[in-house]
């Protein structure tokens, strides 16, 4: 029988001599590589990793909180009587003194009711006035004299709402600030309740943010801190607020800083970082590659105790650097595995190579040194 081999046969059989050439080649690599097994175990059968006696150093220890610049307080004016406006005397994003009229609304005839309802209680004032001496005299009982004195309250309640709905009809500022909006022009009717002007506060200014929650137990009220604005300014306040709970949906910790701003030029909504100081605390410097995670999750570091068993140091990241990390949780001096700790488990013992005394070509553990855990 003759076979005729077209151009897709010959293509097949190339593929197939080239799969089984990769496949042989690979198993003798495979099969080499278990001549120098990776961990370096020593006679005594203990395996043999670089350590490195570690010295802290007091760092200072900042805690940054990305945030935004805030009025001290802030207020919708609102109408509190139905009317219109006839004037406005002061613009939008201009300085007000408290108690300056911002804009006055239509009288109408609230002055008339003002003079209505005081006539009404002098009227009230007099007749339980009368009422207590015809009381005296067996003239009147005290049910008589109860409803005076009820019609005398109800008057002098009359008056005093009768005299605030006057006093409303010129909006006046509640206190030193900024008129930052304004909703009515001069001839718009307005109702109950409608807002007029939104007054702003600066003197003092907050910078808001929130804070994470392993931060938020360092940071007190009144502690000193400052802040980096957009603008490059760099500004110095003390913390006036921090919540007792935490956001439920951010897990994050409102805080305010309060600051000075005796010119009064600020704006709200600013960019701003803020920085609360520490106590200073030693920390030690490491390359990211030692850092680990262990079974329950939590981020630390390999090294060993007195007796050269494997321990885990749970630790928290200060700040970062180009040339390494600073992290905190060790103790003053610590004996930090820097080679080898993928190969090692804790609690086990090993044989400790320091490596002031390591020698440049010395075989360790880490001749094939895998990420890990």
């Amino acid at each position: 029988m003759t076979f005729h081999l077209n151009r897709g046969h010959m293509i097949a059989i190339a593929l197939i001599i080239l799969l089984a050439s990769w496949l042989i080649g690979g198993a003798i690599t495979e099969e080499d590589s278990y001549k120098n097994p990776r961990p370096l175990i020593m006679d005594s059968g203990l395996r043999k990793v670089q350590v490195e006696r570690m010295q802290g150093e007091l760092i200072e220890r900042n805690i940054i909180v990305s945030g935004k610049t805030a009025a001290n307080r802030s207020v919708d004016l609102r109408t509190e009587v139905k009317t219109k406006v006839i004037a406005i005397r002061k613009s939008k994003g201009e300085a007000v003194k408290k108690g300056e009229t911002i804009i006055e609304l239509d009288q109408r005839d609230w002055p008339e009711r003002v003079a209505q309802a005081k006539a009404n209680l002098q009227q009230r004032e007099i007749e339980f006035e009368s009422a207590q001496k015809l009381f005296k005299k067996g003239l009147y009982n005290q049910a008589q004299v109860a409803q005076a004195r009820t019609m005398l309250a109800s008057a002098k309640a009359d008056y005093t709402n009768a005299s605030l709905a006057r006093a409303s009809i010129s909006v006046k500022a509640p206190f030193d600030g900024i008129v930052d909006q304004r909703y009515v022009e001069v001839g718009d009717y307005v109702k109950d309740e409608t807002p007029l002007v939104k007054v702003l506060d600066f003197s003092p200014f907050l910078v808001t943010g929130h804070v994470a929650e392993k931060d938020a137990a360092f940071i007190n009220i009144g502690d000193q801190a400052s802040a980096t604005l957009v603008t490059g300014d760099i500004v110095t306040g003390k913390v006036k607020f921090i919540a007792a709970e935490s956001d439920p949906n951010t897990r994050t910790f409102p805080i305010e800083l309060e600051v000075d701003n005796p010119s009064g030029n600020m704006t709200s909504g600013l960019t701003a970082r803020i920085s609360v100081p520490q106590p200073k605390q030693f920390a030690h410097k490491v390359s990211p590659a030692l850092l680990i995670l262990n079974e329950e999750g939590h981020l630390g570091i390999k090294g060993i105790d007195a007796d050269h068993k494997v321990i885990f140091h749970n630790i928290e990241i200060l700040r970062a650097e180009g040339s390494g990390i600073w992290i905190t949780g060790l103790e003053e001096q610590a004996q930090v595995i820097t080679v080898g700790q993928g190969f090692v488990a804790y609690g086990e013992q090993v044989e400790p190579v320091f490596k002031e005394e390591a020698e440049p070509n010395q075989d360790l553990a880490a001749d094939a040194v895998e990420p890990g855990i």
